[in-house]
């Protein structure tokens, strides 16, 4: 038996047939700290290729703490933040917490949750609104010659520590570090560009968009960043801080040593879940987990995907569903921006390959609309399970990167 979590703190026992061939990842590899705020206090006291975060402010400086999505022990890491700034002598009125856009996730009170009563009260929280201009700021012309638009508390800032997750490699949409800084905190039709399909799975589009990134973040002047690898769930398993450079050089390998999956061979199934709450439940992780198990299984088999995601299909997902696989669903996905737009391109291509079943909060038409098997029970589950001879189990998949050896 193998117990797989998946959503916020829910289980599936599944029996496997005993002569199966299991390639089990479903834990990372790693220890998840005790103390995530000590940690991050302690990464910020001895940067990398930095010095002390507190030398690096004075009193009277604007301290901006960039927070990306999906930033596991949150209360506890932007408490380990706040310290270090308070150590350098930085007034608590003079940090700000900016906050990404929070589709389904967790809203600024819980921010502050580790704080002391009078430090919570003083730090001020904003959550990034892309399409309210008037928190934007001009920042300048890219080397594409694109308009650079960016949170106006970051523009105004006399320091900005970006927070934000490391990824492996071999993940979809994987920006580097700086990822969580640009886009994130840009405006509407920036953000769009970074959603299309191409944008996330064309090489040459992918560079451009990490150089990008990378381009913004110079303007800024970001000297210190602040990146986790996070561990299965709400944990974390490391804290890293320093310059861009030094943070993604040591955390490419700590982060590849947790969720980089060796595996011998490919698999006729392929069962992946997306563990976390609503804010973790999103189309975006439903085709980072998608991506995940394709590069693992054998042409023609199956990948089941355990979510609770809940979210309703957006237009890029909606014009698959009506237009099917006739040529016009194909276009009308690649010229898509939402946040569903390379789910949607990586469904298209891969339903005529392999099998997908989808366990989810959603209801059946909705997902079988889609050309997605709907399950909703571990009994069905199981009777999936027994039809093949080899298994690979991938939790939080939408973390995960895999390597298939025979493919090198």
């Amino acid at each position: 038996m193998i117990r797989l979590r998946y959503g916020d703190q829910q289980e599936l026992r599944i029996d496997l047939p005993e002569e199966a061939a299991v390639a089990d990842f479903s834990t990372p590899r790693g220890c998840p700290l005790a103390d995530p705020s000590g940690a991050v206090a302690a990464a910020l006291s001895k940067p990398l290729g930095y010095p002390p975060l507190r030398r690096a402010v004075t009193p009277g400086d604007r301290v901006v703490l960039a927070i990306d999505k999906g930033v596991p022990q949150l209360s506890g890491v932007v408490a380990g933040a706040v310290q270090s700034l308070l150590s350098g002598s930085v007034s608590p009125e003079d940090i700000t917490l900016l906050l990404a856009p929070q589709e389904n996730g967790v809203r600024g009170g819980d921010l502050t949750a580790a704080l002391a009563p009078a430090v919570a009260g003083a730090v001020h929280v904003v959550e990034h609104d892309p399409q309210n201009q008037a928190e934007l700021s001009y920042l300048a012309a890219s080397k594409e010659n694109r308009p650079i638009y960016i949170h106006r508390q970051l523009f105004d800032a006399d320091l900005i520590l970006p927070i934000g997750c490391l990824r492996p490699r071999r993940v979809l949409g994987r920006l580097g570090v700086h990822g969580g800084l640009f886009p994130t905190f840009s405006d509407v039709k920036t953000r769009e560009r970074f959603q299309a399909a191409d944008a996330a799975r064309v090489s040459v589009q992918k560079k451009r968009r990490r150089e990008e990134a990378e381009e913004a973040a110079w303007l800024l002047g970001i000297q210190i960043v602040l990146q986790l690898v996070p561990g299965a769930g709400n944990t974390v398993l490391h804290a890293l801080a320093g310059t861009a450079e030094a943070v993604a050089k040591r955390g490419r390998r700590l982060c590849d040593a947790a969720w980089l999956c060796r595996v011998p061979r490919r698999f006729g199934l392929v069962i992946a879940t997306i563990e976390g709450g609503p804010g973790e439940q999103t189309w975006e992780n439903f085709a980072r987990a998608l991506s995940a198990a394709l590069a693992a299984v054998e042409d023609e088999g199956v990948i089941l995907l355990c979510t609770d995601l809940r979210c309703l299909p957006g237009p890029a997902l909606r014009a698959l569903a009506a237009l099917n696989e006739a040529p016009e669903a194909i276009r009308e996905i690649r010229r898509a921006r939402s946040p569903d737009a390379v789910s949607a391109a990586l469904l298209a291509e891969v339903r005529d390959r392999v099998q997908l079943y989808l366990l989810s909060g959603l209801d059946g038409e909705t997902v079988e609309e889609l050309g997605i098997g709907y399950v909703s029970q571990e009994q069905e589950i199981e009777h999936l399970c027994q039809q093949f001879e080899s298994f690979l189990v991938l939790a939080d998949a939408h973390r995960a990167g895999v390597v298939v050896e025979m493919d090198l």
